[in-house]
């Protein structure tokens, strides 16, 4: 009789959207092409929904082996079901195997009802388990596998195959076909690999394991993205760790907007571009955002903090090279954006605030996403002597959702995070983390970018000059609706034992927002309040009365607000021009007429908030001076 061998892969909600289960669709793949696995073992259908463990467990018939992805989104609720199957079926054997799961066996220390840890990549080693728990061979031929044996740890050697062309595809193979039929109602996400492999060692990742970088066929990837057009999967994530570095990847970005044109998905197509920006990824970046499949290209740089790069092994683009991506891809009509890591070693309060405004004075306007640096089990960052070496502290937090709505049902999710280290107390760390919202809510969701760009420019005022005074401005004004807004925000993050750190209100939608997102919906729900409470902030600068009003004006009027069409901006000031031509055209008096036609036009603060905040934020769709709008603009002397 054969043996039933389950896998297990957990979404975070049980709802839409929901990512198809591709790590373990790909051990299915691999063991269902293997005539002597299929020939002793039975493989169900891979589990992905999170229902609530009573109602999961009806779907289990006689186990024999549960195989678990652990990921952050689903290790508690992995661990609570692990241990129901085996109170229900104490003959099973529970592996726990993906990135959640540590190289030092600690799981097999703490949780009894554990009985296999299997590491790093799991295709290979996963059929060679199998094959030895049927012919009763030594389990110490297993590569990548730790197992208790005589009252001790076992730990087998690493492997990971340097060849895959052999791999079969999820896609293809019919994996996925029945969650498709069982769960119509469900919006199901595709995840694309075209390669394995990462050649970084970045302290705070573990994303890959191997250095090396592995190539699947072209012929399957792009049979793959062509099964993807044809099921209407909307958003497609490729997991490349740097999708342009190799040459091959503007092909692929070709095929899949040949693939969307043809079939009109998938609508989305979103890479994790390579660290060194070249002309591989530029052109890759091009081809997919001018046809609309992404929504702008990674310029990453984590930290700009000299001593903190060193500290976690990560190289870095300089500022002038930056300067001119940033132009380069400006030119093209390609939105770009910036991701930083707040918590790393070595960095301090001043040199954050100085790293993330050195990257406004080098260019970057459009847009920027602040992460809190999360500790992953394989990372060196959870590293013991690591972490002693830098003073590194964490908080164990829940997890939160930010854009989607989590239902969890009944077994909550936790982040391990960074909130203090040798360099950074964590009352330092809240204050560079709400400087970083004041930013990017007034800055790259724009609402205040104008000023602070005319300031810069005319004034020679820093950024990091006038957003700091913005900072203090809001925080000791002590009354009003911006301050309330704004404390709230600040005692939510300082709380690191419930962690709420996601904002939302039903006006809103359901989802939750990061909180320089939440704070621009409310301060443009509530602008007439808004513009109230900070004009006497700008009017600090002593900005001459008449070019004040002037300026006023347009920074009103160019922040996209519910129900916008068309716009229509008359000035004594050639103000477009000068903002959108950094360094090149001067400020002078003109009279000027600039015409916005929208193409987009939300009628509810849901539909606003859906589309151009969380859809639209890395082209500046809040801001109707983004490369997608149509723009008619004239100067005259008359």
């Amino acid at each position: 009789m054969k043996k039933r061998y389950y896998l297990v892969q957990i979404g975070v909600t049980y709802s839409s959207p929901c990512f198809l289960p591709y790590s373990v669709g790909c051990i299915a793949a691999y063991l269902k092409n293997d005539p002597e696995i299929t020939k002793n073992y039975e493989i169900p259908d891979i589990l992905v929904m999170r229902e609530p463990i009573e109602e999961i467990l009806k779907r289990f018939v006689d186990p024999d082996f549960v195989a678990f992805s652990c990921f952050i989104w689903n290790y508690e609720y992995n661990k609570k079901l692990a241990q129901a199957l085996k109170a229900r079926y104490p003959r099973v054997k529970i592996i726990f195997a993906g990135h959640n799961v540590g190289r030092d066996g600690e799981i097999l220390d703490s949780f009894s009802y554990v009985d296999f840890l299997m590491h790093n990549e799991g295709e290979e080693s996963s059929a060679a388990f199998l094959k030895a728990m049927h012919d009763n061979t030594p389990l110490e031929d297993v590569p990548n596998l730790s197992f208790r044996k005589n009252g001790r740890i076992v730990r087998t050697p690493d492997y990971c195959p340097q060849d895959l062309k052999d791999y079969p595809s999820p896609y293809l193979s019919g994996v996925f076909d029945n969650i498709l039929k069982e769960f119509p109602q469900i919006e199901f996400h595709a995840t694309l690999e075209t390669n394995r492999g990462c050649p970084y060692t970045c302290a705070y990742c573990e994303w890959c394991f191997t250095k090396k970088i592995r190539c699947f066929p072209m012929e399957k990837i792009q049979s793959e993205i062509e099964w993807i057009a044809k099921h209407h999967i909307r958003y497609c994530y490729c997991a490349d760790a740097n999708f342009g570095i190799l040459e091959r990847d503007v092909s692929i970005a070709k095929y899949v907007v040949e693939q969307k044109e043809k079939y009109g998905y998938p609508q989305v197509f979103k890479p994790c571009y390579a660290k060194e920006s070249d002309d591989r990824v530029f052109e890759a970046g091009y081809l997919l955002n001018k046809n609309n499949a992404d929504k702008g290209v990674t310029l990453a740089y984590q930290t700009l903090h000299a001593q903190t790069l060193e500290n976690i092994g990560r190289k870095n683009l300089t500022l002038d090279r930056f300067s001119s991506l940033y132009r380069r891809y400006t030119d093209a009509g390609i939105p770009t954006y910036t991701e930083l890591i707040l918590g790393l070693p070595g960095e301090t309060l001043e040199s954050f605030k100085d790293g993330i405004c050195s990257l406004l004075e080098s260019g970057q306007d459009n847009s920027m996403t602040v992460y809190e640096c999360q500790v992953y089990p394989n990372a060196r960052m959870a590293d013991k002597a690591y972490r002693k070496q830098f003073g590194i502290r964490t908080s164990v937090v829940p997890l939160f959702g930010i854009h989607y709505n989590p239902n969890f049902n009944g077994v909550k999710e936790y982040l391990e995070i960074v909130t203090q280290t040798a360099s950074m107390s964590k009352s330092e760390w809240v204050e560079a983390f709400m400087f970083s919202v004041v930013l990017q809510t007034f800055h790259h969701l724009g609402l205040l970018r104008f000023f602070a760009l005319y300031l810069h420019r005319e004034q020679a005022v820093s950024y990091v000059q006038f957003y700091s005074m913005l900072y203090a401005y809001i925080y000791s004004h002590k009354k009003g609706f911006l301050f309330s807004l704004f404390r709230d925000l600040y005692a939510r993050k300082e709380d690191t034992q419930t962690a709420d750190w996601t904002y939302q209100r039903d006006i809103f939608g359901e989802t939750g927002w990061y909180f320089e997102e939440g704070a621009f919906l409310e301060l443009v729900f509530h602008q007439e309040q808004f513009w109230q409470e900070i004009e006497p902030f700008l009017r600090t600068f002593q900005i001459e009365e008449s070019l004040f009003r002037a300026l006023l004006v347009f920074q009103k009027s160019v922040i996209r607000t519910l129900r916008t069409q068309d716009v229509r901006i008359e000035s004594d000031w050639n103000f477009y021009n000068f903002f959108i031509h950094p360094n090149d055209v001067p400020l002078k008096q003109v009279r000027s007429v600039l015409k916005i036609h929208t193409d987009k036009c939300a009628q509810t603060w849901a539909d606003y908030a859906r589309e151009f905040v969380w859809f639209g934020k890395r082209y500046s769709a809040t801001l109707l001076l983004n490369p997608r709008e149509r723009i008619e603009y004239e100067e005259t002397d008359g």
